[in-house]
């Protein structure tokens, strides 16, 4: 593996509206985006077909008067939903990507508080404008109306003939220093926070994370766009390049839509990841083959140990969940299980764990094709800089945000001297790679001085096997703040425990860590264990929400 090697050559831009600019000269009829409709039909569209789409509907947007002003983006990943991006922004308006997998009541607290004047709406979100008169609605499909996409396009394709150069100078005007987007934090802690992100942040985000990783030709992201890793790393990253991206449609497709677009690289979260593992096993057991895949690992991991080479362990069983290309797994937004990457890799295909928060555009640092660490979140992205003040990781670059939106005091609050703090604990080693070791906000301290980081005890005990997810956390244990006794909540493996009962899985997993405290310091020692009957409640990258208990 190479220390270190030049970084990749990659395009740039300013703004969206240079990016559409462009990319159809640079790009033409290059495959830009797939989507696969419920009969698992694939529809592509070229960069041609990109940005003559997204030109024609941001003159339309321009003509309702909507430079300047704030839309919000309301629905599932879609062509429609990418092409309202990109339309929205180029013309100097600003995009507000609404998470639709809260509360009915969040998502209308996050269109109002964005001062959003109109609301481009899915087909399954447009029950929550039927009986409401908050702002106007564009439709993202078809419906037959004025206002559905098939219209606007229309509209705006007939207007483009004559006033395209009008439209390429309105673009031309956007500065990258102007707020793009406002997207909202995924709130693991407290409540999501509106952070405005300019052309700058984003676009310089989405170009330089190819600056350091080679991903191929096709990539996939079946993550929600309404979240600044899926939308920057993920859809502008690949097409700023000139790359083919694949969305799913339905997240219950993802898996799907991910064999039938068959890519060389996919975006994802280590939960996704696990359920990828658990169907590529359940295909080598159909296969007989299931025994033989746990000696090749066994076998990897013992010639890993020593440097050694060791040739990767292939079968049909992968084709069949995966396609027939990947060679790369990029995994972020969650602490990554090291021996899942392990597993990968024992099959050929490689994974590199990478680190951002909204507030830095998203991507701070990934690790490297052939520049990795395993237990890293990687090397930093090109111009950023980051240094480690009492623990917590503290950031300075082109991608950082902005600010909250209309949150001057919440901003305020999050720098010092300059430097976005970011909230995670953390170190780098001497050769530039970043690690993660928690939350500031999670870490429990005790009477006596001592701090305990709950992310190091979390990654312990889910190696128990019958774990499924685990939070640690400090449980009150008297009258004052610092009087807490460290505590677990599990929710157990139901495939694993199947035919147990709940006090038979209780004693089993008390016995596992009775035998994990033995090898702990006295004050990291679990004194508290609670099971759970349901999955932890999760963002919508999977990352799971801490409270209270």
């Amino acid at each position: 593996m190479r220390l270190d090697y030049p970084l990749n050559n990659i395009y740039t831009y300013d703004t969206v509206g240079e990016f559409l600019q462009e990319a159809e000269a640079r790009f033409g009829d290059r495959p830009a985006v797939s989507v696969y409709d419920g009969e698992g039909k694939e529809h592509c569209h070229t960069y041609r077909m990109l940005v003559r789409d997204a030109k024609a509907l941001a003159l339309v947007l321009l003509d309702m008067g909507m430079a300047g002003k704030h839309l919000a983006i309301v629905g599932e990943n879609s062509y429609e939903w990418l092409l309202m991006f990109l339309a929205c922004s180029a013309i100097g308006a600003v995009a507000i990507p609404v998470d639709v997998e809260q509360q009915d009541e969040k998502i209308w607290q996050c269109i109002r508080f964005g001062d959003s004047c109109m609301a481009a709406v899915s087909r399954e979100y447009e029950f929550l404008f039927q009986n409401t008169r908050c702002c106007p609605v564009l439709y993202l499909w078809d419906n037959h109306d004025a206002r559905s996409l098939p219209a606007l396009l229309s509209d705006g394709y007939r207007a483009l003939k004559d006033r395209e150069k009008e439209l390429d100078l309105v673009m031309d005007q956007v500065q990258k220093e102007q707020t793009a987007a406002i997207i909202y934090t995924s709130g693991t802690i407290s409540a999501p926070k509106p952070v405005m992100l300019s052309h700058g942040n984003i676009m310089y985000n989405a170009c330089h994370a190819q600056a350091l990783v080679e991903t191929g030709t096709k990539a996939y992201t079946c993550l929600p766009l309404y979240h600044a890793y899926s939308l920057v790393c993920g859809a502008l990253n690949v097409l700023t390049q000139g790359q083919h991206l694949g969305l799913n449609g339905r997240v219950k497709n993802w898996m799907r839509d991910l064999r039938l677009f068959s890519p060389e690289m996919i975006l994802l979260v280590p939960m996704m990841m696990e359920s990828l593992i658990r169907s590529i096993r359940l295909e080598q057991t159909r296969d007989g083959m299931r025994e033989e895949a746990k000696k090749a690992l066994k076998r990897y991991e013992s010639r890993k140990r020593y440097h050694l080479s060791c040739s990767p362990f292939t079968h049909r069983a992968m084709t069949r969940v995966l396609g027939d290309s990947l060679f790369l797994i990029i995994c972020g937004g969650a602490q990554l299980n090291e021996r899942l990457a392990r597993e990968f890799r024992c099959y050929g295909i490689n994974v590199l764990q990478g680190y951002g928060v909204t507030e830095c555009g998203p991507l701070i640092c990934v690790n490297r094709n052939r520049r990795y660490r395993e237990n890293s979140v990687g090397i930093l992205l090109p111009g950023t800089r980051v240094k480690i003040q009492d623990g917590e990781i503290l950031v300075k670059g082109p991608s950082v945000f902005k600010g909250y939106y209309k949150a001057q005091e919440e901003t305020e609050k999050a720098f010092s001297e300059g430097w976005f703090c970011t909230g995670d604990l953390g170190y780098r080693d001497r050769k530039g790679f970043l690690y993660l070791t928690g939350r500031k906000k999670n870490l429990v301290v005790f009477s006596s001085g001592k701090k305990v980081v709950p992310e190091e005890l979390e990654e312990l005990i889910a190696q128990i096997p019958l774990v499924r997810e685990v939070m640690v956390y400090g449980a009150s244990n008297g009258q004052t703040a610092d009087d807490v006794k460290l505590s677990a909540v599990i929710y157990a493996d139901p495939q694993k425990t199947k035919g147990m009962t709940s006090y038979e899985v209780l004693e089993r997993i008390q016995e596992e860590i009775y035998e994990l405290n033995k090898k702990l310091p006295f004050h990291k020692r679990i004194q508290l264990i609670r099971m759970t009957e349901a999955e932890f409640k999760k963002t919508s990258i999977q990352k799971i929400r801490r409270g209270r208990f």
